[in-house]
């Protein structure tokens, strides 16, 4: 079974994607799309796959129907990702749970969770224990965002 990073901690993973089995315990991930057509008539909480050329604006209207928003990263070096955990986040207030997914490494995982993801399903090749590390990369950012990092001009004279 597959793990994953959650609040920083590995578990496994609940979610089955195209492909996989979907057993008891477990959901079905379906493309955003797929999933307005018949958003009405599911039962119980959803998941969703965003693409990187899929707008978030569309999920706005039913965001309260979504348990789980996964942010595909197809290939590295492809920000777009990022602009979708922050408007989910920021402009749609979205709460459950948003998760990046696909060619990520552990040197990421500081500026996803800065955007507002709160889970990673990361490379097959990444080591996540030690990737737990890299939440801690840094004590203090010159942005604001979703997170709770201290931003620079907040922190106290001689910190």
């Amino acid at each position: 079974m597959r793990r994953i990073i959650r609040r920083r901690e590995i578990v496994l993973d609940e979610l089955r994607y195209e492909g996989e089995v979907v057993s008891p315990g477990t959901y079905p991930v379906r493309p955003a799309a797929d999933w307005l057509v018949n958003a009405d008539a599911t039962e119980g909480p959803a998941a969703v796959l965003l693409g990187a050329a899929d707008e978030p604006e569309m999920l706005a209207p039913r965001l309260h129907r979504l348990g789980w928003i996964v942010v595909e990263f197809a290939k590295s070096g492809d920000g777009r990702g990022f602009s979708q955990a922050r408007i989910l986040r920021q402009r749609y207030g979205y709460a459950g749970e948003l998760r990046a997914r696909g060619a990520l490494g552990r040197d990421q995982l500081f500026f996803l969770a800065r955007c507002g993801f709160d889970a990673f399903d990361l490379d097959s090749r990444e080591d996540l224990e030690a990737a737990l590390s890299a939440f801690d990369s840094f004590s203090v950012a010159y942005q604001r965002a979703s997170d709770a990092v201290v931003h620079v001009h907040e922190r106290s004279p001689g910190a």
